[in-house]
This record gives structure tokens, C-alpha cells and sequence, in this order.
């Protein structure tokens, strides 16, 4: 009679076998099912032998034999395997410490750090195979997630061929997820002066996530060599998922290694930074929270941008009709605010203190990214981008046509105004420079918008599209609100009035001439015109959404909303 698990080993079995004649048979052992009966042992390196020729010290040796020996009790015989591993494979160890090397397992929110680290402008290689160079994360990926024609000796014999050298030759400043983890003992081995970020969280929660995402993902085991979740049980990949951490811990030098788990602990964002030897900005990001189970599916994805200034950011009703009830709907909502948080920057909306009609405009509840981000529900995603324009010059036809538009306000103003506009232009430019997921729908909202009533995803919407409300045109396309449908629209919805400004105005201004007006929305239709992007008008069921303001009037704050005009 088979022993219980004998079914759920299938895969170890084949795992086992080498060319050194091997020979698995049924154990008594209560920990394992299986066991090597060494027929030829000469043949096969004893755990304590293992990485003799490798780049560690000893002391890093002796923590890879307690590593390989834990997993030993799990899957028999990985310790001789692992012996028959060269770690870093055909590379060499670089003397530099210029690469950051990611040590945890995806679904440990290394897409958060990722977009930390790329919102610090560093380039940051995130498991795709088409990062540069190419061919090694697509050979490397290859043998991480599926099996090899000719077995764990192939396998092995494949990966010792790679050269994990040239991943350093990409340009990046960090290296994370799926196949760092996976092979993170070679990664090491061409870059051991290297700083080691360990992304982590409660391993019980781990392989409950991760099982639940896609069972058919890489165990996390030291080349996997196409072994998945699916082929272990919940416990043993528990184990595994510790034993790595154990290395990890072991293995790098402590003065060499943070470790974030942002499911338990905030993130100390100006000690990470220094960990990291990276400047310290004049204003730092939040540290983002993206979840470990990022949809994998674009529909499922609903992403939103909020531009503006962090003192106008009306954010409850953002919150309680927009974010949520997308959420509860089924989407997976990810949030970026793009506001400028200076205490002095000026802009052209009415600031605090000027008075309309018999109200007084107020600065909102907020001042710092921080304190937005409290009011934020777990279940919705959060990137906080600190905004600092660059003020990139207009060009002076455009300045121009805003002074002909309305001389009455001065030169002055026109160049104000022209200002102003630019930055929109930028803000919206740097939503689309943030590393979001893919995504279906993508909506822009202004800091002051205002959602009237619960959100609901109007019905039949077309592919590639954009949709802008009906309501205050100002001579062409309401520009503080947008919903694109498809990626590419909203790529260009976000990119396009800013490049087109700076680098092709001369068509555009053949476009604006024989227009009686400017504005920012009149600029909006046309560039989007220009290039072909479908847009649609909803009306206010739809598009639920208006701009607001807080005022005061006899020591009561009010939030005043700005009625909907038509063309």
C-alpha cells in the first residue's frame, strides 16, 4: 500500500532522479514519504560538500548546508541536487554594489517597492521577461516555471550554463521578484557587495494568497526547475517559504539587508532611502500600498488618477461613491494621488481667503499626503506622488491667445494662466509616467471634484474610447473629469496635451488660430482631435461628478459645488 502523500509527490519523484543512478524508495519516516537510497553515494555530494567551488565564504556556505538540509526533510535529496548547482552559473562576482537585488517572493508586495523605487526615478526590473536583456529573463523565467524536457538534471545543467552576470548588464538599479527569489543564491553570487531588500509577510498567509492566485506557480524552493504549489501541500510550502528567509537572513550580511513587510509595520520611508544610498528628495512618496494579488486580469483592474493641489483635495466623497463602491463591485482599485503639496505654490483657482459672493474659500482638511491617506479603506490601493512641476515654458503664441481671449485681465494674467495650464499638462503627464498595472478602465479626477451619488460603471461602453461630462465645455472638452476605456486611450489622454505643447505646437497652433478662445479645454479637444482619440459626452447620471469648493460664511464651513453648463 502506497503511503498517503505518495500521490502529492509525484513531481518530487522525478525531481530526485539524477544521471548518479539514485534510486527512490518508500520511507517510514513520518516526514516525508520519500527518501534516497544512495545505490552508487560516490556519486553524489553529501550536504556538507555543497557549493565547495562557489563564490561564498564559509560561514555563507555553512548557511546554504542548513538551508539545503531543512529542505531535505520535505523533499528528499535536494541537498545532493543542490550540490550539482553553480551558483551565479557562467557569470562572475562584480566588485561593485550598484544593483539592489530583491530577496523576496512575489505576492510579498514587491510591486509596491517597485514603484517606490520608480517613483524615485530608478529603473527597476519587476519579473517581466522583456526587460532588458531580454533572452537571459526569458531563458531564466523558462526554467523557473516550467519542467525540463530532460528532467532536474537538465534543468540544473541549463541554469549552471547561464550567465547571471548579465543581468547586471541591464542598467537597473534594482532587481525584484519571480526569478530573484527563485534563484536568489545566483544572483548573489555575481553581486555579493550588494545591498538586499527581503519584501516578506506571515508565511501561513503567503501560501494561502499565493495558492489562491494561481496554484500553478513556481514552489519557494532554490531552483524550482518547474515544481509548483499545486504539487505540494499547504504545510510543506509553508516550510520552504520559511527556510528561504532563514537563508536570506543567514546568508547577507545584516548591516547589507532591510527587510519590509508592509502588511504588519509602516515603512520608515527616509531610513529605506538611506538604506538604499539614494539622496533624499525635498518631498518623499508614500510608500505605496499595491497588494500582493494584483488582479491578473485588465477588467478587474480600475485605475484613478487625482491631480491638483493636496490643500483643494475634497476626498470623502471620493471615497465613500466612488472607491468603494467600484470595489464592492468587484474591482481591484488602485488610487494615485498627483498633488502638488507645497504650502506656497500658486496656481489660478481661487486661493483661501478671496472672497465669492459672501463666502470666504478655505484651504480643505488636508496638508500632507500622509494625512489623505489615513482616510483611505485597506481594500483600496494607494500611490502618494508628491507633485513638483517643472514649469516648463508655453510658448508665447499660446500666452498670446490667452491675452487676445480676454485683454481686459492684462498680460500678466495670460502668462499666469499659461503657467497654470502647463502644469495641468505635467500632471497629467506624470500619471501616466507611474508604473501602473494593466487596466480596462483608467479615470482622471481634480483634486476638487465632487462625486454626487454612488458610482456605477455606465453600461455599454465602448472599446478605446474616452468619456468626458457633457458639462462645462469652456469651448471644448471638460477637462476635469475623464473615464478611458482601454489602455492606449488613456496613454494618450494623459501624455499627449503635454507633448503636443512642448514639441509639436506649430500644428497645433494652425489648429487654435481660427478659434475665437483659450482654455485648457479648448487645447484638450484639439489635441485629442488631432490624433484620432474617440471621445463621447455623458451626461450627469453617468458622470456623476462636479467641482467644489470649501467656504465659510458666519463661522460654518460649507462645500459648494459648481452647477453643470451645457454648450
Amino acid at each position: 500500500m502506497k503511503p498517503p502523500c505518495a500521490a502529492a509527490v509525484a513531481h518530487l519523484l522525478a525531481f530526485h532522479v539524477l544521471v548518479s543512478g539514485i534510486e527512490p524508495v518508500h520511507s517510514q519516516s513520518k516526514t516525508s514519504c520519500l527518501m534516497q537510497h544512495r545505490a552508487d553515494a560516490s556519486k553524489l555530494l553529501d550536504a556538507a560538500d555543497i557549493a565547495q567551488d562557489s563564490p561564498f565564504s564559509d560561514e555563507q556556505r555553512q548557511c546554504i548546508r542548513e538551508y539545503a538540509s531543512s529542505i531535505d526533510s520535505d523533499i528528499p535529496g535536494f541537498a545532493g541536487q543542490l550540490a550539482h548547482r553553480k551558483f551565479g552559473g557562467a557569470g562572475a562576482p562584480a566588485a561593485d554594489d550598484s544593483v539592489i537585488l530583491g530577496a523576496g517572493f512575489g505576492t510579498t508586495a514587491t510591486r509596491s517597492l517597485f514603484t517606490f523605487a520608480a517613483q524615485l526615478g530608478r529603473r527597476v526590473h519587476h519579473w517581466l521577461s522583456a526587460a532588458d536583456p531580454p533572452e537571459f529573463w526569458t531563458q531564466l523565467n523558462g526554467l523557473v516555471s516550467k519542467k525540463h524536457p530532460d528532467g532536474a538534471a537538465g534543468c540544473f545543467k541549463a541554469v549552471n550554463a547561464i550567465n547571471f552576470s548579465a543581468a547586471l548588464s541591464g542598467g537597473h538599479d534594482m532587481l525584484l521578484d519571480t526569478p530573484l527569489a527563485e534563484h536568489f543564491l545566483d544572483f548573489y553570487a555575481v553581486s555579493p557587495n550588494s545591498k538586499v531588500v527581503l519584501t516578506t509577510r506571515r508565511a501561513t498567509d503567503w501560501v494561502k494568497s499565493r495558492m489562491q492566485f494561481d496554484r500553478t506557480l513556481p514552489v519557494p524552493l532554490h531552483s524550482p526547475c518547474g515544481m509548483s504549489l499545486e504539487e505540494i501541500g499547504f504545510d510543506v510550502a509553508v516550510r520552504l517559504y520559511e527556510a528561504h528567509e532563514r537563508l536570506v537572513r543567514c546568508i547577507v550580511p545584516a548591516a547589507k539587508l532591510t527587510e519590509i513587510n508592509v502588511f504588519e509595520t509602516p515603512v520608515n520611508v527616509p531610513a529605506l532611502i538611506d538604506f538604499f544610498g539614494w539622496p533624499q528628495p525635498e518631498f518623499a512618496p508614500l510608500y505605496p500600498r499595491i497588494g500582493g494579488e494584483d488582479s491578473r486580469y485588465d477588467e478587474e483592474n480600475f485605475l484613478i488618477c487625482v491631480t491638483g493641489q493636496i490643500r483643494r483635495l475634497e476626498l470623502k466623497t471620493k471615497v465613500e461613491r466612488l472607491f468603494l463602491p467600484l470595489a464592492q463591485a468587484g474591482y481591484t482599485v488602485l488610487v494615485a494621488l498627483v498633488l502638488d503639496v507645497r504650502s506656497d505654490s500658486k496656481y489660478i483657482n481661487r486661493p483661501a481667503g478671496e472672497l465669492h459672493g459672501n463666502y470666504t474659500v478655505i484651504d480643505g482638511n488636508f496638508t500632507t499626503l500622509q494625512q489623505a491617506a489615513e482616510m483611505f479603506p485597506k481594500s483600496i490601493y494607494l500611490i502618494g506622488d508628491p507633485f513638483l512641476p517643472h514649469d516648463y515654458p508655453p510658448d508665447e503664441r499660446y500666452v498670446q491667445g490667452l491675452f487676445e481671449a480676454f485683454p481686459e485681465k492684462g498680460q500678466q494674467r495670460a502668462a499666469d494662466r499659461a503657467k497654470s495650464h502647463m502644469r495641468q499638462w505635467e500632471a497629467l503627464d506624470r500619471c501616466a509616467q507611474l508604473p501602473w498595472p494593466s487596466a480596462k478602465y483608467t479615470m482622471r479626477l481634480r483634486d476638487d471634484d465632487a462625486i454626487m451619488q454612488p458610482y456605477v460603471l455606465p453600461p455599454m461602453l465602448e472599446e478605446n474610447t474616452l468619456y468626458a461630462p457633457e458639462c462645462n465645455p469652456c469651448y471644448g472638452l471638460n477637462d476635469k473629469f475623464a473615464l478611458a476605456v482601454g489602455q492606449g486611450t488613456a496613454e494618450a489622454y494623459f501624455r499627449l496635451p503635454l507633448q503636443t505643447v512642448r514639441w509639436d505646437f506649430e500644428r497645433l497652433q494652425q489648429k487654435l488660430q481660427p478659434l475665437l478662445h483659450r482654455s485648457p479645454e479648448q487645447v484638450l479637444a484639439t489635441v485629442l482631435s488631432m490624433h484620432g482619440i474617440a471621445v463621447r459626452l455623458l451626461n450627469a447620471s453617468g458622470l456623476p461628478v462636479l467641482p467644489a469648493k470649501n467656504m465659510r460664511k458666519d463661522g460654518e464651513t460649507y462645500l459648494c459645488y459648481y452647477a453643470c453648463r451645457r454648450r
